[in-house]
């Protein structure tokens, strides 16, 4: 049984091993009832740890090619056994979807699925900050419209009127396109899902922030990419040693989320703004800018969470805790333009698509995190020939976004109704983030370290030393609060000593009992390690 494993390639041993099995199993090298040897002996024959051998073994008998018996070892199954039962899911299933990380998404629903526990954990906004009346009063203005009863089906691009506001939306944000430059999407994750189909092939590099937005890290996998992490700070990622990540790995993208950062808040200031676009150009690979929570901006407030005291979260923040920006001019209410946005963007906040226009940088953003969750539809600014080819790509997927949901992103978009509701998300959040500051300032345990947001929907907080986020969650679901545990977002290694903690997403009147709830619990965990005198 000559068996050949290649320690070079990027395909896990245990696959390589399951693979070449499975191939003599099915081609009648290895006969019906052929003993394999035991896991220890064939382990030390191919120089490798037993894990992996039991590993591949465990793959084979779930697809019923091989089966144990206690006392006599481990056996080919012959064909007329294999007959009449499931099927050998994970031969059928591709390789694309094998490269899926399903622990991570199952995780992530256990943190959000406790429907009686203060939910800190859930990525979105709580729905009755919608007001019934916005949604319905402007789905009614949109669909008496003449326009939608002559319009069959949108342009895969998306409305040219749609596209337009749109171009006029993101002029005002600092980012010089127009209507050429911009596709509506469902949602701003299948400009991400289009991006990684258009530029990634297995084995590219892509640099990410050491900690992010988990659905992308699974899209980069998926496509066979090779993720790395480059680390951050209080500012978000460190462009300082991004010239070295990229003069070693060659990456093809880099992907960032630079305003409000998913998970940890933090908010890249303008110089590593710059240093990302300039590093880029350098080196001639693109950046996907992911800003969903970019006009969520608490101006106004910043200075009274700073001055209370916010404490460090991410590695050394300090007492400050300002999540890099020293103070944030201008007015998040918005006024005075066509869609209602604010009149004078902060210059620290302008996106990276609006500081090159060599088309290095794609931008992604949508309306699901500003309107409701419920409207699936996103936008992505570009240069004509990535929209040229994602279009393309787009045709088999699902030829365009909902004319429906366009329409009425038009009205919001038109009308100036989503600036002036946009603005009044500012001020509920941002009073629900001081909120948390507070409870957290009055309710944690000493060695409970976070940071201070400017704006978006996280705080980033790291737990007393030695505490495991992971076990720390079933205590505080049982408790009745819940949280996203840092390994959720970590790229190459666990980061079992952060949590996520979603600061939008509660009642007002929940932000205060829900983060006491937490600290007990924290407080609780920490006593409860000491009296055992082992691990957290």
């Amino acid at each position: 049984m000559p068996i050949t494993l290649n320690r070079h390639s990027s395909v896990p041993l245990y696959r390589q091993l399951v693979n070449a099995l499975r191939e003599d199993i099915v081609s009648g090298a290895l006969a019906a009832n052929y003993k394999l040897p035991p896991e220890r002996e064939l382990a030390e024959r191919l120089g490798v740890n037993r894990a992996t051998v039991l590993q591949a073994y465990q793959q084979l008998k779930s697809e019923g090619l091989i089966a144990s018996h206690v006392g006599r070892g481990t056996f080919v199954c012959a064909s007329d056994d294999r007959q009449g039962g499931a099927p050998p899911w994970q031969i059928l299933f591709s390789d694309y979807s094998n490269r899926f990380t399903y622990h991570d998404i199952a995780a992530a629903d256990q943190a959000q699925q406790a429907p009686d526990a203060i939910d800190f954990a859930t990525g979105s906004q709580n729905p009755a900050d919608i007001p019934d009346n916005l949604l319905r009063s402007v789905s009614i203005r949109a669909f008496e419209s003449t326009d939608f009863h002559s319009t069959q089906e949108s342009p895969i691009e998306g409305f040219p009127q749609l596209r337009e506001l749109l171009a006029d939306h993101m002029t005002q944000r600092g980012v010089r396109c127009n209507a050429d430059n911009v596709m509506v999407l469902s949602g701003a994750e299948q400009g991400l899902d289009l991006c990684v189909r258009a530029f990634v092939n297995p084995g590219d590099c892509v640099l990410v922030e050491q900690s992010t937005f988990f659905p992308a890290l699974q899209a980069f996998r998926s496509a066979d990419a090779r993720v790395i992490g480059v680390p951050i700070d209080e500012h978000g990622m460190r462009t300082d040693l991004l010239d070295g990540y990229c003069k070693r790995f060659h990456p093809k993208l880099i992907f960032t989320i630079p305003t409000f950062q998913n998970p940890s808040g933090a908010t890249m200031p303008l110089r590593r703004r710059r240093e990302i676009v300039e590093t880029a150009m350098r080196y001639q690979c693109l950046v996907i800018e992911d800003d969903p929570y970019g006009e969520l901006c608490y101006s106004g407030r910043t200075d009274r969470a700073m001055d209370a005291g916010g404490h460090g979260g991410i590695g050394g923040i300090g007492n400050a805790g300002n999540g890099g920006i020293a103070s944030i001019p201008g007015n998040a209410s918005g006024a005075g333009n066509a869609s209602g946005a604010p009149s004078q963007r902060p210059r620290e906040l302008t996106p990276l698509k609006g500081m090159e226009n060599a088309g290095y940088v794609i931008y992604l953003s949508t309306f699901s995190k500003t309107v409701t969750p419920g409207l699936r539809t996103g936008w992505l600014v570009a240069d004509s020939h990535v929209i040229a080819r994602i279009a393309a790509l787009r045709r088999m997927i699902d030829q365009h976004t909902s004319s429906s949901s366009q329409l009425i992103c038009m009205e919001l978009l038109s009308s100036g109704r989503i600036g002036r509701h946009i603005g009044r998300l500012c001020e509920i959040y941002g009073h629900r983030r001081d909120l948390m500051l507070d409870a957290l300032r009055r309710y944690a345990p000493d060695g409970m370290r976070w940071n201070t947001p400017l704006g978006g929907y996280y705080l980033w907080a790291r737990l007393p030393d030695g505490l495991r986020a992971a076990r720390l969650l079933d205590d505080a679901r049982h408790a009745g609060v819940t949280f996203m545990p840092g390994d959720m977002f970590a790229v190459d290694e666990d980061d079992s000593s952060h949590i996520r903690l979603n600061f939008v997403r509660p009642d007002s009147r929940q932000i205060m009992p829900g983060i006491r709830l937490l600290c007990d619990t924290i407080t609780e965990a920490e006593q409860s390690a000491d009296r055992r005198g082992g691990e957290r």
